[in-house]
């Protein structure tokens, strides 16, 4: 992996790592966490799509050659100044390279899960996929968030990558935001001279694009306490089993008032189906206050795929991205009920 240069700055507090990202912004830097999403954004492709060609010169006499191998001084040589190495412009600075990394590694008061008095969930935003994954309070309460921490990436992945990370890059198919969504989870962000907080359903913005300030970094994710008779779930539909991005993904929260009894409350949140996380809104009025037979599960999932804003691309149509919305939305509502009256 070839990475453009950059500085590394270790700041001691937050409040110090809010007041780097501000005094940096211009020069260009990213906060740098688990790293696993960031590296991938920064590295340089080791053999380029563009191999530069050369016209002739006294390393390749008949010319016509597309090679990486810095050509000799050679007036004839159209695309190399004379004396210049490839190598020499691969590893020139890139102008969406960040000059500063703000590495977050020293602050610990962002990780850990805080299982709270009034039984809500508090989740550093340093805390690792693993931990989420290995949680059993999180298990037992909220269990899209473990489905959607097993779902991601690989076990290298799981203990590096954040679930803060996770969220702030704001990816339309990223396996923690779609149930953080669901759950009805709430951002803490702190900058440089102020902290808010807001939901995880407006947080993102388009893909990599979010409402997070230059300045500001996410802390704390915080998560009601579940209500009573209530379930949750999320699947990843994709092409393979590990470190994939998804087809589609579907999470489903949903609260009866009672066992067995109508539907009290109800979120469906698809993946991967537009260019932001999409919060099935028209499923409410079909589904609360019902009781969740067959038929109006079915018509459920299909005003789920109504909501969802698929695209062609190559991991699948828009076709089959709805059909699997539909499919996967009902299995998921029944699955959920099954929790929410008791049974697994």
């Amino acid at each position: 992996m070839i990475l453009p240069r950059f500085d590394v700055l270790v700041p001691e507090t937050v409040a110090e790592a809010c007041a780097m990202l501000a005094d940096h912004a211009r020069e260009g830097v990213r906060v740098l966490a688990g790293g696993t999403d960031l590296l991938v954004d920064l590295r340089r492709p080791i053999i380029p799509w563009d191999v530069p060609r050369c016209d002739g010169c006294p390393t390749h006499p008949k010319g016509g050659v597309l090679s990486t191998i810095a050509c000799s001084s050679s007036e004839k040589n159209s695309v190399l100044a004379v004396g210049e190495s490839y190598q020499a412009v691969l590893e020139a600075p890139s102008p969406l390279a960040p000059a500063y990394l703000v590495s977050l590694h020293k602050l610990k008061q962002l990780r850990g899960i805080d299982l709270r008095k009034d039984g809500s969930l508090k989740v550093g935003a340093l805390t690792t996929i693993t931990d989420i994954e290995r949680s059993r309070e999180i298990r037992v309460g909220w269990p899209a968030l473990v489905d959607g921490a097993v779902s991601l990436g690989s076990p290298l992945v799981r203990n590096r990558g954040t679930l803060g990370g996770n969220i702030v890059n704001a990816r339309p198919a990223a396996d923690m935001v779609i149930p953080t969504i669901a759950l009805d989870g709430t951002l803490t962000l702190q900058g440089s001279s102020s902290t808010r907080t807001i939901t995880a359903a407006e947080f993102p913005q388009g893909p990599g694009m979010s409402l997070i300030e230059r300045d500001e970094i996410l802390t704390e994710i915080h998560f009601p306490p579940p209500a009573p008779h209530s379930g949750s779930s999320y699947y990843k539909l994709a092409n393979r089993k590990a470190l994939e991005i998804s087809v589609v993904g579907v999470a489903v929260w949903m609260a009866l008032e009672q066992a067995g009894g109508p539907v009290a409350d109800v979120r469906v949140v698809l993946g991967a189906a537009g260019p932001t996380p999409i919060l099935a809104e028209s499923i409410k009025d079909i589904l609360k206050g019902k009781i969740p037979d067959e038929e109006v599960l079915r018509k459920t999932a299909r005003a789920a795929a109504g909501d969802a804003r698929a695209i062609d691309d190559f991991r699948g149509s828009a076709w089959y991205r709805l059909r699997m919305i539909e499919l996967l939305t009902f299995r998921l509502l029944c699955k959920v009920i099954r929790q929410a009256s008791g049974r697994q």
